[in-house]
């Protein structure tokens, strides 16, 4: 019987042989990766988060968020339910739903030897064929925004990099390809956040300039609401579907009042430069498209962003300036040297979206790094009587759509906590009442699991592969984890134990044919993997040598 354990052997040395270290010389300085710490999510209960702001939800959102000009979370809130439909509807048209990016360019700043992503969640749908892409994207319908070369704008005004058109360059489809919890994680992914923080932030205090502390909220809100959007389309192991996940949202976002205030300054901040670009005349002026067939449509698109905008001039104090005061930064005597230095800063984040080693991830962060950098251009960049309804301002087809879809994703993100606070109501009811949570929200959303993976199935920040409840639906196990044999919960009886025996050698016989039949396509992976790799060091796309500790290995 030996001879059937053939392929399972040959299967684990195909693996083997890719875990030798790589070549000398290709190996990144030791310090380059940092090890994550180890986070350990064990509330037992919501009641846990003791910090969080839904405990008087009332006084937190009819107080005034901070930089703004005298604007209150419960204004916004209700001016994003306002706007909210008109938001999704114009992100879901051909010109805004279609972004252009390099998904194969090189991390500048550290060898990229660990993460790289291969579970499908973390994939792109491309649009590879021309013919596939909507009319206005076609060649000759491409506008002049579109196709002006870096050359010929003004880079210094410029907050962030975008990626050039070339051979690599692909377009994808935002709306078939959306923001969500893709099991990205651990070492690579803390590195990546580390970067932006450690060396390309300022510390949040009161000894250093307001302009580096506002910087510093906008990373954070940046990265707050990303970890919303993460928490509000989570992957359920239950029922393998995608879903709000409450204690997920609480201990990234929901338990730190100063990154939901975050969240909320960053949707004005966006918001006021879309303003500032429409009571400037520059949208107006802005031509999405050569082609004369569009213009109509064009027109409409350009009325849908007013309607949006429109609503929000009526937002803050008395003041000349609505929601955001813009004016009141850069006004000191090193204000030039301190503008210089927040610009290189967050053009070194956008050149670190190029270290993501998960697409989806880095399709998203390039999204809203570009937004962000466009938000701040217009905002700091844009002169009145100089720029103003001046047709030829450098602002590109790639800077608007990344704007639009920034500030969608931050009307998302106030919209979910509006329905955490709702969940965490029901939670907390649940709780005290010592029922089981099974109500749905007011969009109909079960939360059943609001409090995500029951926390017995949790150890550090991953989950315990060898409980069977985390897998278990309806009784049976999912397919995709059908080799993972679970122990018998059955009587404690000779009979039983009998049966048990039996099922294990009917277990291990089920796992050994399954072998011979994935062996083949064992190999094929293995060898595909080779030959493409080789490949593309063999046309100069990678410099470092072949590891398996690149590819990934899924964290949940």
């Amino acid at each position: 019987m030996r001879f059937l354990y053939l392929p399972v052997l040959l299967s684990s040395l195909c693996w083997a042989l890719q875990e030798f270290p790589p070549a000398a010389g290709s190996l990144p300085p030791a310090e380059a990766l940092v090890k994550k710490p180890i986070v350990r999510y064990d509330a037992q209960s919501i009641h846990q988060f003791n910090n969080t702001p839904y405990k008087d939800y009332d006084k937190f959102i009819n107080s005034v968020i901070e930089e703004s000009a005298g604007v209150t979370f419960s204004e916004i809130n209700d001016l994003n339910g306002q706007i909210r439909p008109e938001m999704v509807k114009v992100t879901h048209e051909n010109f805004f739903r279609i972004f252009r990016l390099d998904l194969f360019k090189q991390c500048p700043f550290w060898s990229g030897t660990e993460g790289f992503c291969m579970h499908r969640s973390c994939a792109v749908d491309t649009i590879d064929d021309w013919k596939d892409l909507p009319a206005v994207w076609q060649p000759e319908a491409l506008g002049a925004i579109e196709n002006a070369s870096p050359a010929s704008q003004d880079n210094s005004k410029d907050y962030c990099e975008i990626d050039e058109v070339n051979e690599d360059t692909v377009y994808v489809d935002l709306v078939q390809n959306p923001e969500r919890f893709t099991g990205y994680g651990g070492d690579q992914s803390f590195q990546i956040w580390k970067s932006i923080y450690s060396e390309n932030c300022f510390n949040l205090g009161h000894d250093q300039c307001v302009e580096k502390n506002f910087y510093y909220k906008l990373i954070s809100g940046m990265h707050a609401s990303i970890s919303t959007h993460l928490s509000n389309e989570y992957l359920d192991l239950k029922t393998k579907q995608y879903g709000p996940n409450l204690k997920q949202f609480m201990f990234r976002v929901g338990d730190f009042p100063d990154r939901i205030e975050n969240i909320y300054l960053n949707y004005i901040i966006v918001l006021k430069a879309l303003i500032k670009l429409e009571s400037s005349g520059i949208l107006d002026n802005l031509e999405f498209s050569d082609d004369e067939q569009f213009r109509s449509k064009e027109v409409e698109l350009k009325d849908e962003l007013r309607d949006i905008i429109k609503p929000s001039y009526h937002l803050g104090d008395d003041t000349a300036e609505c929601l955001f005061d813009e004016n009141s930064l850069f006004q000191s005597a090193d204000a030039a040297e301190i503008k210089d230095e927040i610009k290189e800063n967050f053009r070194n984040v956008s050149r670190i979206m190029d270290c993501v080693h998960c697409d989806r991830c880095r399709l998203w962060g390039k999204v809203q790094t570009t937004g962000y950098g466009t938000a701040l251009k217009v905002l700091f960049d844009l002169q009145k009587g100089k720029d103003y309804g001046n047709s030829t301002y450098d602002i590109s087809k790639v800077e608007l759509i990344a704007l639009v879809n920034t500030f969608d994703r931050l009307s998302r993100s106030v919209e979910s906590i509006k329905n955490f606070k709702k969940m965490y109501d029901v939670a907390i009811k649940a709780e005290e009442e010592g029922e089981r949570v099974g109500e749905e929200d007011d969009a109909g959303n079960s939360i059943s699991n609001v409090s995500g993976v029951d926390s017995s199935s949790i150890v550090g920040d991953q989950v315990d592969f060898t409980n069977p409840d985390v897998f278990e639906s309806g009784g049976k196990i999912e397919a995709e984890y059908n080799d993972i044999v679970f122990p018998y919960k059955g009587k404690n009886t000779v009979k039983a134990a009998f049966y048990t025996e039996l099922n294990n050698v009917w277990g291990a016989l089920q796992l050994i044919f399954r072998s011979y039949q994935i062996f083949p396509k064992v190999v094929y992976n293995w060898c595909l993997i080779r030959v493409v790799y080789y490949w593309n060091k063999f046309v100069g796309h990678v410099q470092q040598d072949f590891d398996v500790n690149r590819l990934y290995h899924q964290e949940l």
